[in-house]
């Protein structure tokens, strides 16, 4: 019997030693609750920077108030904004957002769909509208770092919350993260992919990394 419990306390603390494993998301090598200035992993935001980035970097301006965030411009038509939650919680990144404008450039939507699942996995919810004019895409990852418990009760939430009209996935990519919540929920943690596509091409990519708890330490998403 105590070999036997020994083994299922083994198998227990793998367990979560796997758990805690799992690779963080990250959008331009950047994951979320990175500070701003404390290290995460060993690394700081400055490194990523420094090291990863410096190569297609084009310009970066840190905007401090109302709430301090990031805006940074790359090459290929790429910016990167990252939104810090409150300096009681340590100034972390709670809101991550890449967007990419591919006009001129040949993608097919179904390609640019497979890189996102090569990235962050097989999407937990998706929705579509498909059009004569377009076509546009969200899909939602959740964190793979989320605890089985926590995990199970955000997609239950997602199966009430996350059935957008026609009109609201068109427009998701201009949404602002109160009108997101409502969608999203206030617990939602993890990465968000909207894609639009005209005549069979990709015209813009948004990929999100967004903690709405974290957010709501310097943003009143739940307000009328």
């Amino acid at each position: 019997m105590k070999r036997l419990l020994l083994a299922v306390a083994a198998l227990v603390a793998a367990s979560h030693l796997a758990l805690a494993e799992e690779p963080r998301q990250r959008v331009m090598n950047v994951p979320l609750d990175m500070p701003l200035d404390e290290p995460l992993d060993g690394e700081f935001l400055e490194g990523i920077y420094q090291e990863k980035l410096a190569d297609v970097l084009r310009d970066s301006v840190l905007i401090e108030a109302p709430i301090p965030h990031i805006e940074s411009r790359f090459t290929d038509n790429r910016e990167l904004q990252l939104w810090f939650s409150s300096a009681e919680d340590g100034k972390r990144v709670f809101w991550a957002r890449l967007t990419q404008g591919l006009e001129g450039k040949e993608l097919r939507p179904q390609d640019a769909l497979a890189n996102f699942e090569a990235t962050f996995g097989k999407p937990d919810k998706t929705a579509e509208v498909k059009g004569e004019l377009g076509s546009f895409w969200i899909l939602l990852k959740l964190d793979p770092r989320l605890p089985d418990e926590r995990r199970a009760t955000i997609l239950k939430q997602l199966d009430a919350s996350f059935t957008p009209t026609p009109a609201q996935i068109a427009d998701f990519g201009l949404t602002d993260l109160r009108s997101r919540v409502k969608l999203l929920t206030p617990d939602f943690r993890g990465a968000v992919f909207f894609l639009t596509a005209f005549k069979g091409k990709v015209g813009s990519m948004q990929t999100d990394l967004i903690d709405m708890v974290r957010a709501q330490t310097v943003l009143n998403l739940t307000a009328p």
